[in-house]
């Protein structure tokens, strides 16, 4: 979701304008360190969204560090702080998705059809 803000999509604004209010954005300190890896070492495109996306965070977001991942990886640390905070999650990730739906957490994704973001509380 934030390397599409750092191309230009304009996420945040659309979650503003899917929850009708100016919520507080976490990004995880293990996902902007993935942004910052892609920064340096993906192809140019990817490179410019990621740095787009990292100003976008500073400009936007607090960062939180909830220590190292578990066997998980960042999508259960994602899982986990959402379940903490009762945290709606943007993902375009369908594997974290499924996740959040299993655990009973509410999303935020891209509906490429509609070309637009929706939400989609768990079922």
């Amino acid at each position: 979701m934030l390397m599409m803000a750092g191309g230009g999509f304009g996420v945040f604004e659309q979650i503003e304008e899917i929850l009708d209010s100016k919520p507080t954005f976490i990004v995880l300190s293990q996902v902007k360190q993935e942004l910052e890896k892609i920064a340096s070492t993906g192809s140019p495109r990817e490179r410019k969204a990621a740095a787009v996306a990292l100003e976008l965070i500073k400009a936007k977001c607090t960062v939180v560090d909830l220590g190292p991942g578990g066997t998980g990886g960042v999508d259960e640390l994602i899982v986990e702080a959402a379940l903490r905070e009762k945290a709606l999650v943007a993902t375009n990730d369908r594997k974290l998705r499924k996740k959040l739906r299993e655990r009973g957490l509410a999303e935020i994704y891209f509906r490429e059809e509609k070309d637009m973001l929706e939400s989609q509380s768990a079922m």
